[in-house]
Order: C-alpha cells, then structure tokens, then sequence
C-alpha cells in the first residue's frame, strides 16, 4: 500500500503510538504495526558518528536512563542506551529496550509499512533521504517531514513528499510544490483545508488524541491526524465491557485527564497514588453493552487517605463524550454526565455534570469507612428512569431519578487526597 491509497483522513501513529506503547522502539512499533496501524511516525536525528538515531527530544534524559545529548552519541552508545519503559509507562514492559536506528526500522519496516519520518536535528533530512535510498524504500511509501521550509525544499528536490510542520502558508507550499501542510491542531479551521485543498494541498494536523477534537477536524476536512493514541483516534479501539488491567498493557483510549496513574502487579490493579489533589483517567476502551440502560460494578480500595474523611475520595465519571474531566469548571469545559463518590468516611455522593460544573444530586448517610489496603464493591445502574449507586459494607445506597444526559458510555476513573487503585471493572 501507498499513502496514496489510503482513505482520507488516515490515522498516523505519532512516535509509535506513545500514549499506548514505549514510543520510538521497535516493540512499540511492532505493536502499532500488529494493530494494524498502516502508518508509524520517526522522529530521526543526526549521531556524532553520523549514524542516525531515533528519538523525539534532542537529549536521551526523559526516555532512557542515561543524560546527555543525543548528538553527543555514536552508533555504538546509542545501541547501549536503556529505555525504563515500565517506569515512563507505569508498569508492563520489560526492561533492556533500546532506542532504534534508523537503518533498523527500514530493515524491518521499509516497503512493508507507510513510514512518516521528521529530519528532527537541522542536518538530518538529507541523511535521512540517502538512508531511504540505500534501502531501496520507495519514495510512495514515505511522508518526509520537517518544520524547516529549506529541508522541505530538499525534500522535493529529492522526489520525495514532504509536510511542512507548523505551517498553514498554502500560497507558499504550492509555489514550493510542497504537497501537505502540518499544522497544530488548534490552527486547524474548514478555510484552511479549503484553501490546502483548492491548491492540491493536503492537511496533516497535530497532535489528536481525543476523539471530540477528531470530530470536529474530520468535519473541517484534514486529510491527516497525528496521534498518540491511533487505535482509539481511528474508531478501532475494540471496545470492551470489562478491564483489562491485571495484563499491564495500556488500552486503546486509557488517556489521562489529569493524571496517568500506573499498574500494580501485586494485585492485578490499576490506579493513582496518593497526592494532595483530583486525577483522573479517561478508559476509553470500557463500553456497556447498552449505553442507555447498564450496570457497572468495580472493586477499589483508598489508601492514605487525610483526616478529613469527606475530601478524600475515589469516583467514577460517566460522561457523553470523552472531553476530559478535571474537577475544575475553568479547566474542563464542556465535560456532562454523573459523577458518582465514595469518600473517605464512607459517604456515597452523586453529583450532575454540566460543561464541567458538578451540582450534588444525592447523598447517603456515612457509612462504614475504607480500610487502608482493602477493596470494597461499588455498583452503578443506570436505566432509563434514573441512577442507582450502592456501596459496600452494608453502606446505604443512593437512587436519584434523573435522566438529564442520555447515553452515558464514557467512563472516567479517578481519586482525590488518598491513594486509589481500582480492579475488576465490568459493565452488564
């Protein structure tokens, strides 16, 4: 396949697919490619050897355990750089991964899947090109990238097709005979792809992960989405009525809204640890059967939590869409759906959500309070009439007739001021 076979607008895997696997190895690139991702990102920079590494930042700090610049190494210590991708990912990878060369992934990769490669150091496009040359990679098969208008020249010089990143000059990239645009998403309007379009300009854009932004690029008319999440971007997700997270493998759409939290192998859970504020995460994977008429049940536990019982908490976020909830009305706007709270002193609290504003709709009377280390059920039902919230311990439970947002499929996870983990998460 070439990238002109592709249906528009296509998904790429940006860095691999980060928010789902290590990004930039070739494990993670065997995953993207196993999903049947048809398009992976590099991000490609020039080595002290003149060799060329792949890796997004300009220094090895945040993705491996070493420091330093990534110019400083040669082909030889690039190989011998260690990626801790447990601890970027929170948990389930192995350790000894190592950072690619990018004369590997076209090894493997070259002609057998869509490669969309940024000359990332200001001297990398045109080693790049050579490096696609030399194995024989056809030039159909490649989006070349850069932010620089002079290595996009290089580019078509070359025969090679290139986006130019950050850009929404259309006038300029026709009189280049630059074929695709790369703007930021929020740059994004139906003018501009009108414009890209009328001139025989496609529009990449950058970087999606939420599946309300596609939409509305989608509608705007972009040929292209970058993402870090791409199976969920590209509606693929294989949605599920129950978790997954005793494997340790981030899910399609396990995207944070304020926090990333990680796997604990001990127990087969996933979760936050305590801090002095509201996280939460988004699981898009997670489906009911009927969305409008469900029972969700889970097991959680609180750990650490503050003497004051009523702010801690852990809570599950039912919303009409996947706009991220942040606990702020200034941080989350448009966020709608019920928020369902176990406290600390065992209180169970239901609250409507309206474009972020939470407004209390039932509350049960305390009940027995969560012991530090033990898992307690919750179930939510959900029908037609109402909402149904019920503890654990014998605790009171708590019915509100309310049927403001319909459906209400997307599920939030997330705990405030006490440590939460969360296993066994099944709708029916």
């Amino acid at each position: 396949m070439d990238f002109a076979d592709l249906s528009r607008p296509f998904v790429i895997a940006h860095r691999g697919g980060a928010m789902q696997v290590p990004e930039h190895t070739m494990e993670g690139y065997r995953v993207a490619v196993g999903q049947g991702l048809p398009v992976i990102e590099q991000d490609v920079s020039t080595l002290a050897d003149g060799g060329l590494g792949v890796m997004h930042d300009g220094t090895v700090d945040r993705m491996t355990t070493s420091s330093g610049n990534v110019a400083d190494h040669t082909s030889v210590s690039w190989k011998q750089l260690d990626i801790d991708a447990s601890a970027i990912l929170g948990g389930g990878w192995p350790d000894g991964l190592r950072p690619p060369l990018f004369e590997e992934v076209l090894v493997e990769f070259g002609n057998r899947v869509l490669l969309c490669v940024e000359a990332k150091s200001s001297d990398a496009m045109q080693p790049v090109i050579d490096a696609l040359d030399r194995r024989g990679v056809r030039p159909a098969s490649v989006l070349l990238q850069s932010y620089a208008l002079p290595e996009c020249r290089l580019a078509r010089s070359r025969g090679w097709d290139v986006i130019w990143l950050g850009s929404t000059d259309v006038v300029r990239a026709a009189a280049e005979d630059i074929g695709w645009i790369g703007p930021e998403a929020g740059s994004v309007t139906p003018a501009v792809c009108a414009r890209a379009h009328a001139e025989g300009i496609e529009v990449a854009c950058h970087t999606v992960n939420r599946r309300h932004q596609r939409d509305v690029l989608v509608a705007d008319g972009v040929d292209a989405i970058f993402s870090d999440d791409p199976v969920y971007i590209a509606g693929d997700a294989g949605r599920r009525a129950s978790d997954l997270f005793a494997r340790q493998v981030w899910l399609p759409g396990m995207l944070p809204d304020s926090g990333r939290g990680r796997f604990h192998a001990d127990d087969g859970s996933w979760g936050f640890d305590a801090s002095g504020t509201a996280t939460c995460t988004l699981m898009g994977f997670l489906a009911p059967p009927d969305p409008a008429a469900f029972t969700l049940r889970l097991e959680l536990r609180m750990d650490g939590t503050g003497a004051d019982g009523r702010t801690s908490c852990a809570f599950v976020f039912l919303s009409t869409d996947d706009h991220p909830y942040r606990p702020s009305s200034d941080q989350s706007p448009g966020a709608d759906g019920y928020l369902f709270l176990l406290r600390g002193d065992g209180t169970l609290d239901v609250h409507r959500v309206v474009e972020g504003l939470p407004t209390p709709l039932a509350s049960s009377t305390a009940g027995p309070a969560p012991r530090t280390g033990a898992y307690v059920p919750l179930r939510i039902t959900v029908t037609g009439s109402g909402l149904r919230f019920t503890g654990a311990g014998g605790g009171e439970g708590v019915t509100v007739a309310d049927v403001t947002h319909r459906p209400v499929p997307v599920v939030h996870l997330g705990g405030a001021f006490a440590g939460v983990r969360f296993k066994n998460v099944e709708f029916a």
